[in-house]
């Protein structure tokens, strides 16, 4: 009875021992997941970027324009 007993302990211990990861495992498709996520993000970025620079020159040829408009060189 004491021996079943010891065998139920250590079978506990040892299978919460196994079943705490910080992090799930990660497969393949997880990871090829991970990089399209990324990429997204990456365009994303990349696309505000060019957006911004457009509308600052935007905003450049609008002020040369006026200014010519207005006789200022």
């Amino acid at each position: 009875m004491k021996a079943q007993f010891c065998a139920c302990v250590v079978t506990a211990i040892a299978l919460a021992a196994c079943s705490h990861h910080d992090k799930p495992a990660e497969g393949p498709a997880e990871r090829a997941g991970e990089k399209v996520d990324q990429a997204g993000e990456d365009t994303k970025d990349a696309a505000k970027d060019a957006a911004d620079k457009t509308g600052e020159k935007t905003e450049e040829a609008g002020e040369k324009i006026k200014d010519k408009a207005n006789g200022d060189q």
